[in-house]
């Protein structure tokens, strides 16, 4: 299980829940795009998984979980369209209509809860949205939602009702930093992590995406400019 880095307090506090059974069925995690809410809500699962599991089966349990595989755990993404080989603008009706008939199976592993994580909320449309409130409406024991929001204000406040919510405020520079390091970004230079903190409003995932030569080139461009005028 990777560190987790600024949201200690929020991971132990559901961590602390779920172990003692008596965490909300449905969990709205939200703040900013690219904090790590996924890497977030990942974590929890593993760490319930090294808690519950046999050491002897762990590996096998986090394979299929990073696999998406795993029998008692389903992640909910947009899907690739087969006709354009494009991203799905929305999480459609129908793949709600299936994460239905998971949620109505019996468990498979039956000493591990069912964990379902929607990655994001933001993207599912009015119909997959109310297809969505049915099954929230009606919760089962020793079954976990969790839903990603980047913004809020744009799911159903019949959904955001049902769930108990989690905000992941933005980074520190300095817990920014760390995360950046730890994902072998490397820089003697602190003014390099501080451009990418304004620039992505201190969000590791945005600046993970970028090409940092690419960066790193821009910005000596800059300074060298300066020192010429």
């Amino acid at each position: 299980m990777n560190t987790i880095i600024g949201f200690e307090k929020e991971f132990d506090v559901i961590k602390k829940s779920l172990r003692e059974e008596k965490l909300n069925n449905s969990i709205l995690i939200n703040g900013i795009k690219g904090i790590g809410k996924y890497f977030f809500v990942t974590n929890i699962i593993e760490d319930y998984i090294n808690f519950k599991i046999n050491p002897k089966q762990i590996t096998h349990h986090l394979s299929l979980l990073n696999n998406n595989s795993h029998p008692n755990i389903k992640i909910l993404k947009k899907k690739i369209d087969e006709k354009t080989n494009k991203i799905k603008n929305n999480i459609v009706i129908d793949q709600v209509r299936e994460l239905n008939n998971f949620f109505q199976e019996t468990n498979i592993i039956e000493n591990l809860p069912k964990f379902i994580l929607i990655d994001s909320a933001d993207d599912l449309n009015l119909s997959s949205s109310n297809a969505l409130l049915k099954i929230l409406e009606e919760p089962k024991a020793n079954t976990y939602f969790f839903l990603i929001s980047h913004q809020p204000s744009s799911l159903l406040p019949t959904i955001k009702s049902r769930c108990l919510k989690i905000n992941l405020s933005s980074h520190t520079f300095d817990n920014f930093k760390k995360i950046l390091i730890s994902q072998n970004v490397e820089t003697e230079d602190d003014e390099i992590f501080k451009l990418l903190f304004d620039i992505t409003n201190g969000s590791p995932g945005l600046s993970l995406s970028f090409n940092i030569d690419i960066i790193l080139d821009i910005f000596d461009q800059l300074i060298n400019s300066i020192i010429d005028n």
